[in-house]
């Protein structure tokens, strides 16, 4: 992974959703040493060249690689670089001395690049800089200082998740031009590792679908690692902690396993005449060749002859690896091996996005015939079970494809019914790109091509009329106080916090086709429709709640709440989520706070925590800024995700130099859920 994967992702896939949903309150920090923690392996290698446009334009135009053409800052003063990143989440940094700083460089970049270009760095993975570099000084390595800085050269603007401030911490082993063959490690500031390798298939599978290089490459299986003496070298990486494989194949090599199907192996010379021995004498020790996974060996074979000289490249091992020479590639071997089936597979499973193909079907007909036949059907025709409804009304899911209905309900599901949560951080068995595929799935079974497009303001009615009208004609199936007796509990608050109002009034009006849902177009009035979806917003706080909870945008002088009451005192996870739990607390002993609502206005409107001020994510926050006061009072933002959007809030607010600011952890639908108290805004 690079510092820039992230915001890449939010930007290609889902801003804000997927990030906040991925998002968790660990830290992946640990109070015991260790070396990489949650780090996924390989974090990036870095290759040294005298012009890195020209290098980038290479790789880009001749070896099919998709390089940006962004430059960013390094650790290291006077350079700056680009990458190549991979779904499995490394890189290839591609780095040069800046034209008027090469005085200003690292001694040993400069050094290395009067004798050639190639690869001199390579890092790994770490969750905790801090406990790595404890870890290996205890084992007396030494070590240069942890190094922070900022990668992007742009200064935030509005709302973001960019904080303005050091990004990255790096930390390497001392005298680079002696210790080429030892790693450095790299941890992203604001990350969280545990939940991304918790949900590895999420962020493997989005990765690969949105960066995609036309030479086939996925990832980086391994770094072959030159040395002079096999054992020492063995020693040295067995006293760092990494595991070492078994391998009786060769005498010259010597393999450590990272994470999943990563590799550090360590290669020594033959004979005087192996071409490690070149290597050594010119770069000393360091890596020598990169291996690259790619989707099909034989078309990146076929892609690399159309643009390279027939003797660039050969095919060895019976042929199951291209290996493309040092001297086509800026004095690093670049080797070419075919991914694993197993990931092969995951990944044809995993699309979503796209027009399904057979074996994402079938993949997401078994995942539903798992975990929702026994209540909606094995062939989708609901009330199997628990009066679950019919997924294969096309009113439902064409009205729903536009919104985050179903994504929800099957993310938190319906506290009070049998319908559990099922996304893995709610304790549910499934990843957020499982749901996807399964929606996907629904979608495409039932039909719907495009969604119905709703309307996404209030509807205004008659909240008395609509009561009278849903004891007459609704109470029978959906029970007198939302209950549900056949049909879905709509008292339920976690339905009434992602359901708009003209889904509500859709479902009324044209009702749902494959189900006892009627339509009651016929039969009431557009005004009684009207009424009845006011009535069932009005229940978002509780099915006995009176009438009158109907409030509006508070005006600056009303953003605190109880302003002549002590603030609280909360305890942060990771310095940042603050539990559902503690902010309730807060509420029921009057203390002064602000809350900001980060979703859209018309999100605010149909369901918000009271008080709250709605504080859209994607509107200049410069003008709204200047009427919070910035003391002593807590700033707490929530949104839906439940960190993405509150998570831009909230950083810009610390950015504009306010302290007391937390993210509620947990969101509002799941404070709808716990049963907290929710009112709907005009």
């Amino acid at each position: 992974m690079h510092t820039k994967l992230t915001n890449n992702f939010s930007k290609n896939l889902f801003i804000p959703l997927l990030l906040g949903i991925i998002s968790s309150c660990t830290t992946g920090e640990s109070e015991e040493p260790f070396l990489l923690g949650s780090g996924f392996g390989i974090n990036s290698t870095t290759l040294l060249v005298d012009d890195l446009e020209s290098t980038a334009d290479y790789f880009r135009d001749t070896l099919g690689f998709d390089v940006p053409s962004d430059l960013e800052k390094t650790a290291f003063p006077g350079t700056h670089l680009t990458f190549i990143s991979f779904p499995d989440m490394s890189a290839l940094e591609i780095l040069s001395l800046n034209d008027s700083a090469a005085e200003e460089a690292r001694p040993f970049i400069t050094s290395f690049l009067k004798k050639g270009e190639g690869v001199r760095m390579y890092a790994l993975s770490s969750s905790s800089l801090d406990s790595t570099k404890n870890s290996l000084s205890s084992r007396e390595f030494n070590f240069d200082s942890i190094r922070t800085f900022r990668t992007s050269v742009e200064s935030p603007e509005g709302w973001s998740w960019d904080n303005g401030e050091s990004d990255i911490k790096r930390v390497d082993f001392s005298n680079l031009d002696q210790t080429g063959h030892l790693p450095g490690f790299v941890e992203y500031l604001d990350f969280d590792y545990p939940q991304a390798q918790k949900q590895w298939k999420t962020y493997y599978s989005y990765n690969r679908r949105y960066n995609e290089h036309p030479n086939g490459v996925v990832g980086i299986r391994a770094l072959k690692i030159a040395v002079g003496d096999l054992d020492v070298a063995r020693e040295e990486f067995l006293k760092m902690g990494l595991k070492e494989i078994e391998n009786e194949d060769t005498k010259n090599e010597v393999r450590f396993k990272l994470f999943r199907n990563q590799e550090i192996q360590l290669i020594a010379p033959k004979s005087p005449e192996d071409r490690l021995w070149d290597f050594l004498k010119a770069n000393r020790q360091g890596v020598f060749a990169i291996r690259f996974e790619v989707k099909k060996l034989n078309e990146t074979h076929e892609y690399l002859k159309e643009l390279l000289p027939e003797k660039a490249m050969m095919l060895v091992d019976s042929p199951s690896r291209l290996v493309l020479s040092q001297d086509y590639a800026q004095g690093v071997q670049l080797e070419f091996i075919e991914e694993p089936e197993e990931q092969a597979l995951m990944a044809m499973q995993l699309r979503p996005d796209d027009e399904l193909d057979s074996t994402a079907i079938v993949h997401a007909a078994e995942l539903y015939t798992k975990y929702c036949a026994l209540c909606h059907g094995d062939d989708r025709e609901g009330y199997a079970a628990d009066n679950a409804p019919s997924l294969r009304s096309h009113s439902l899911l064409a009205t729903a494809k536009g919104t985050n209905f179903l994504r929800y309900t099957i993310h938190y599901g319906r506290a009070g019914t049998a319908m559990a949560g099922y996304l893995d951080r709610e304790g549910g068995p499934l990843e957020y790109i499982e749901v996807e595929l399964i929606l996907k799935w629904l979608y495409e079974t039932s039909g719907v091509e495009e969604p119905v497009e709703l309307s996404r303001e209030p509807v205004l009615g008659d909240v008395a009329l609509g009561s009278s009208i849903y004891s007459k004609n609704c109470a029978v199936c959906h029970g007198a106080n939302g209950e549900g007796i056949s049909a879905p509990a709509l008292g339920n608050p976690m339905l009434l916090a992602t359901a708009t109002d003209h889904f509500l009034r859709y479902a009324i009006a044209e009702g749902r086709n494959s189900t006892p849902m009627i339509s009651f177009k016929d039969s009431l009035s557009n005004e009684e429709i009207d009424a009845v979806t006011a009535f069932l917003r009005s229940r978002a706080s509780g099915w006995d709640i009176p009438k009158g909870d109907t409030v509006t945008i508070p005006p600056p002088e009303k953003y605190v709440l109880n302003p002549n009451c002590k603030s609280p005192t909360f305890e942060l996870k990771a310095g940042k989520y603050l539990p559902a739990v503690q902010l309730m607390k807060a509420m029921q002993d009057s203390q002064r706070l602000i809350i900001l609502d980060a979703r859209s206005e018309v999100a605010w409107r149909q369901t918000h925590i009271p008080g709250s001020i709605p504080v859209p994510y994607y509107e200049e926050p410069e003008n709204f800024v200047e009427d919070l006061p910035n003391d002593s009072t807590w700033i707490v933002a929530y949104c839906a995700c439940p960190h993405a959007a509150s998570d831009r809030v909230v950083t810009t607010l610390r950015r504009h130099g306010f302290q007391n600011t937390a993210i509620l952890d947990e969101g509002v639908l799941v404070w709808a859920q716990l049963g907290y108290p929710v009112l709907h805004g005009n």
